[in-house]
């Protein structure tokens, strides 16, 4: 009777090595950004950014980096397959209508390059206004009428 358990149980577990029980071999919740990771690595807009020249950080790192930050802000399979999309290039408007929250994943993108630019040392954007606290463009705006 004990020898039949063993075997029953030896079995079981045989079965789980081999992969027969599939809803367990990959943990829950684990994002895939091996092809978001090799898209931004390759995107033009992210290999000419200034302070790859140097060496110290290299695209693949940076969009590691990135990568990571996603996971930290739990985002969904589908958010990472979108921002793969977008650098890639193919988002289409069939994509962008049916994900209502895209500008917000896009933005909320850009935070997370920044936070990596950031730790990893490399310049920050040079496009970005800076808030004068108030809402308004930046004093010393020459697009103001005069007064």
């Amino acid at each position: 009777m004990y020898a039949m358990r063993a075997c029953i149980w030896l079995g079981a577990c045989a079965a789980f090595v081999i992969g027969g029980v599939p809803a367990l071999a990959a943990p829950a919740g684990k994002l895939n950004t091996d092809t978001f990771v090799a898209a931004c690595a390759g995107d033009p807009n992210v290999t000419e950014e200034p302070g790859f020249e140097a060496g110290k950080v290299t695209p693949k790192s940076y969009c590691d980096c990135v990568a990571g930050e996603l996971g930290k802000a739990k985002l969904t399979q589908k958010d990472v397959d979108m921002l793969t999309k977008m650098h890639k290039e193919e988002i289409s408007d069939a994509d962008a209508e049916a994900y209502p929250t895209l500008e917000d994943l896009l933005n909320a993108n850009e935070g997370y390059e920044d936070s990596c630019k950031k730790s990893l040392g490399l310049p920050a954007d040079e496009d970005t206004v800076p808030d004068d606290g108030q809402g308004d463009a930046p004093s010393g705006d020459d697009a103001s009428p005069p007064e």
